[in-house]
């Protein structure tokens, strides 16, 4: 299945695994509203589920990198193991779609703070922002492979 797994194969499982080793790690520092909009040190984040008051832009914005790192690392993944263009191409569909469609959803409700939602923010917090859906093609794409060679 890894057939020909080469250095430049290696090295983006490498960047796209430490990139999101540190995302996790450092998740309470990716203020990217400071660093981009005000020329600042990234400032600690206190985001939590319990629908905190935060000022609306800073919250979208550090929310939306957060969502861009974390898919790009795992899109990096994706390239190193599978190495096809085709993959590529669906994952950033995947990648798209959560920026259109489940990324407003959950910014809309976490910022409108319905009563009795909190839990479902939870769970659309781990689909959304933790790379999920780009994670669950990894299996779905190796699956699709050794599909394809039982059909040979």
């Amino acid at each position: 299945m890894l057939k020909g797994f080469g250095y430049a194969r290696a090295l983006f499982v490498l960047l796209g695994a430490v990139g999101l080793f540190f995302v996790y790690f450092f998740q309470h520092y990716l203020d990217f509203h400071s660093v981009l909009f005000k020329g600042e040190w990234p400032q600690e984040l206190n985001y939590s589920t319990d629908f905190a008051d935060v000022e609306t832009f800073p919250f979208v914005v550090n929310k939306v990198g957060r969502y861009l790192l974390n898919d790009l690392f795992t899109i990096a993944i994706i390239y190193g193991l599978f190495y096809e263009k085709k993959y590529l191409r669906f994952a950033f569909m995947v990648l798209l779609f959560g920026l259109v469609f489940l990324l407003p959803t959950y910014l809309f409700i976490y910022l409108a703070k319905p009563e009795g939602f909190s839990s479902l923010i939870s769970h659309l917090h781990r689909i959304v922002l933790n790379p999920v859906l780009m994670m669950l093609l990894i299996p779905a794409y190796f699956y699709q492979r050794s599909l394809a060679k039982d059909d040979e």
